[in-house]
């Protein structure tokens, strides 16, 4: 998830796994933990596109959910589906580079050199 980190306020008491989360305190919601969720995932530090079910929060949930969701779907299905298979040759051309944030974060700078059919 290109989203890392959000914080939110406590609006009322609560416990949480047995931690009491008082009214008020700060609450850190880490998404590349959520997506790696023992309780969720069968083997969740494995990199697996087909797993299933594959209830991950890459794109949020509720009200907060990302509006560039199907945008982005439809990104990865036209990479998949058109520029893979033609894909012959990849490699790095460079140092990457990331965005140093805590925010919304990734690659600033990924050099590559291929070749396609």
């Amino acid at each position: 998830s290109p989203v890392k980190h959000f914080m939110r306020t406590a609006t009322r008491d609560t416990t949480i796994r047995g931690v009491p989360i008082p009214a008020g305190d700060a609450v850190l919601l880490s998404y590349p933990s959520a997506n790696r969720d023992e309780d969720v995932f069968t083997d969740p530090q494995t990199f697996d596109v087909g797993r299933t079910p594959n209830k991950h929060v890459g794109f949020g949930f509720g009200a907060h959910y990302c509006l560039g969701t199907h945008l982005a779907r439809l990104e990865a299905r036209a990479l998949y589906t058109e520029l893979v298979p033609r894909l012959r040759e990849v490699e790095l051309a460079g140092t990457p580079e990331y965005m140093q944030t805590v925010f919304v974060g990734g690659p600033k700078r990924l050099p590559i050199r291929y070749k396609i059919s």
